[in-house]
């Protein structure tokens, strides 16, 4: 599985299954980086977070359309938003083979600062369960048992 977009800047993660094929695996870390998968289950699994670009565009829209509504210049906004969010993913990527990495950053965050309580806030909301859920959903369509909507409540 290649995510066509992050793979073309030679910044995205390609899967491979099964695993042993090494020019395929060379050819794939020079585009980024390769996982091998043990089975397609599993490449499946994977390829979800990928399919989390849109809602991750959703956000930083959010984020840049909050400060304008607080008086910021459009272009001021969109700036500030995409930087802020480039040294978050960079700091993210740093050590991202250690499974404790993203434990260990949110660990760090400064207790009772503001995001701490942020990231407090939006998981009193259920903002991961909801992402749970879409993964989940996704997931579905994926292998073909479901359309990909999250069940509505009864």
């Amino acid at each position: 599985m290649i995510c066509l977009p992050p793979v073309a800047e030679l910044e995205g993660t390609c899967l491979l299954v099964p695993k042993g094929n090494s020019f395929l695996k060379s050819m794939f870390k020079s585009l980024g980086g390769c996982v091998e998968c043990e089975t397609e289950q599993i490449m499946n699994a994977m390829m979800i977070p990928g399919c989390l670009m849109g809602p991750m565009y959703g956000i930083l829209r959010n984020n840049r359309d909050w400060l304008i509504k607080q008086g910021v210049p459009a272009e001021d906004a969109s700036y500030f938003v995409g930087r802020q969010y480039l040294g978050i993913i960079k700091d993210a990527e740093r050590s991202c083979e250690d499974p404790s990495h993203f434990d260990a950053l949110i660990a760090e965050q400064t207790p009772g600062g503001l995001n701490e309580q942020s990231l407090s806030n939006l998981d009193g909301k259920g903002i991961f369960k909801a992402y749970d859920m879409a993964m989940d959903a996704i997931l579905g369509r994926i292998q073909g048992v479901s359309d990909g909507s999250i069940p509505s409540k009864s």
